[in-house]
């Protein structure tokens, strides 16, 4: 028993010796004579055009790319060199620049004759302007604003101007206020104050008083004239627009008038109802706009022989025929009427009247006559009709 117990210590002790021995070997690597070779690609070198284009390694989550981040990316080299690229300056954040005022394009041929056009408010189209102006005119050089009749003839009208302007050397300025966009006498010989049909004031910009004065100032800032007054002219339906223009708004740009052959007249008192009359008229005028209207030097002219009674432009209304039968019987009422208001109100009256003999109905010799005049008045500040 004690013999079989000794034999089981020492096979146990010779069994831990062996394994004790196994462990303190080292393990030994593999030569090319233990195992055969095993072919391991080996990762080529990249080339320079690879290495210009960094790679996109793939990553669990990233983080919003933004565009400095995708130009530090693209600013980084391959060879992971750090390198300082300088940012893009910032851009300036663009401003919307203020709206310029609409101007005005004055086209003058090599003859002196030129056109522009001119903004209206509402749905109105541009107005069209007529120009002339004599070999060696400047800024300087007066102008005369002058309005067309019935027929609206615009550009006609500018060219029966061209040898006046040159004989007295004036820029001539014609606006052109169509019967589409200006119908009937309400749109152009009462000012396109009122909306014919309801009778309601239309605003300020559509009036067609107001628009001279407009289109006069445009030429002003934009340095076609350095001139701060203007003369007026209108002949006929013309001088209809004229002294209804002098009458309903001040008009301090106006330095001298003058107002031929008109068929009716509004006269300045308001024993007459509008548009015969100031009473209930669209515009209230005042009694220092009446004196300041008074004080304007204007000139009335009517020809001789304007004194058909069947003429087929000449109003025969109840209102108008109070004003006389003729032409000419209805300007030296107008001027008589004016008169008296002023020496009644005890208003200085700086207009003066003239018939004209043998002068009929003639937008030509009247043109010709204002010229004279307007001449007169710009070396010695009156007239001498």
């Amino acid at each position: 028993m004690i013999r079989a117990l000794r034999w089981a210590i020492l096979l146990l002790v010779v069994s831990a010796t062996a394994k004790a021995d196994e462990l303190s070997i080292p393990h030994k690597l593999p030569t090319a004579g233990d195992a055969p070779a095993v072919n391991t690609p080996v990762p080529a070198a990249p080339d320079k055009a690879a290495s210009a284009t960094p790679q996109t390694a793939p990553a669990a989550a990233s983080p919003a790319v933004t565009p400095s981040a995708v130009s530090a990316a693209k600013a980084a080299p391959a060879n992971g060199q750090t390198v300082t690229t300088p940012a893009a300056p910032a851009k300036p954040a663009v401003s919307k620049a203020p709206a310029k005022p609409t101007g005005i394009v004055l086209k003058t041929l090599a003859d002196g004759t030129g056109s522009f056009y001119f903004p209206v408010g509402g749905n109105k189209k541009p107005v069209e302007v007529f120009t002339y102006q004599p070999a060696g005119t400047d800024a300087s050089t007066p102008v005369i604003m002058a309005m067309t009749g019935v027929d609206r003839n615009a550009s006609t009208y500018r060219n029966d101007w061209i040898k006046i302007a040159d004989q007295y050397h004036f820029r001539i300025v014609v606006p052109r206020f169509t019967d589409q966009d200006f119908p009937g006498s309400y749109g152009y010989n009462l000012g396109n104050i009122q909306d014919p049909k309801t009778h309601h004031r239309l605003p300020k910009s559509q009036w067609t008083f107001t628009l001279v004065n407009d289109i006069f100032n445009a030429m002003r800032q934009q340095g076609i004239s350095t001139q701060s007054q203007y003369y007026l002219f209108g002949n006929s339906a013309g001088c209809q627009f004229v002294h209804r223009m002098l009458t309903l708004l001040p008009q301090p740009e106006v330095k001298a008038a003058i107002c031929s052959a008109a068929g009716w007249w509004t006269l300045p008192d308001t024993d007459q109802r509008w548009p015969y009359g100031l009473r209930a008229s669209p515009i209230k005028v005042s009694q220092s706009q009446l004196a300041e209207y008074f004080a304007k030097p204007i000139l009335i002219a009517v020809g001789t022989n304007d004194d058909d009674p069947e003429n087929r432009l000449l109003r025969h209304s109840k209102g108008a025929m109070a004003q006389g039968v003729t032409r000419l019987d209805r300007a030296e009422n107008f001027f008589t009427t004016s008169q008296q208001q002023a020496e009644q109100n005890y208003m200085p009256f700086n207009w003066h009247f003239v018939a004209l003999p043998d002068i009929g109905h003639s937008d030509i010799k009247m043109s010709i006559y204002a010229a004279g005049q307007f001449s007169r008045f710009e070396q010695q500040h009156e007239f001498n009709p």
